[in-house]
């Protein structure tokens, strides 16, 4: 192993990622535990775009660093949850949909339903909407970053194919 391979391996186990949950879900928490890892602090800082960074805690990850951004109806009002960490602490998702995202990072607008797989444990979840980024940078996770949908990554896979094809 080279040196530069060695340095490679080590950061991609050191990947620091906030890790928080917007204010509204610590009580929901227990109804939710069985889809996400119980984040570092649950902080109105995590909703916002451009976090401040001072009030959040940050976590090493091995993976990828994630945001999710949860359209939830409270109350019958509409708001947004936040969860950051690491996809790791994302219980049972679908690889599938999840590798778009590891080969193309940026979000997917998807559903808890895409998201989620169930299990004998979990039943399928309601088709709520939610959008869900990933990134492989240091604090990535801190910010919007730009939205892909399932279409958007069809298409631009389909393209390359062409291109790839067309090549030979």
């Amino acid at each position: 192993m080279t040196t530069t391979t060695t340095m490679t391996f080590i950061s991609a186990l050191r990947l620091p990622c906030y890790s928080c949950m917007s204010p509204y879900l610590e009580d929901h928490y227990p109804y939710i535990s069985h889809l996400y890892r119980k984040p570092l602090s649950f902080d109105p800082h995590c909703d916002r775009n451009n976090l401040d960074r001072s009030y959040l805690f940050v976590k090493n990850c091995s993976d990828m660093c994630v945001t999710l951004r949860i359209n939830d109806v409270v109350g019958g009002r509409r708001r947004h949850g936040y969860v950051r960490g690491c996809l790791s602490d994302i219980h049972g998702y679908n690889h599938s949909l999840v590798r778009a995202l590891s080969e193309h990072p940026g979000c997917l607008d998807t559903t808890a339903r895409q998201l989620f797989m169930p299990t004998a444990l979990r039943q399928e979840l309601e088709p709520s909407r939610l959008t869900i980024c990933g990134c492989h940078a240091n604090l990535c996770n801190s910010s919007s970053l730009r939205i892909f949908s399932s279409v958007t990554i069809t298409m631009s896979v389909s393209v390359v194919l062409i291109l790839f094809t067309t090549m030979i």
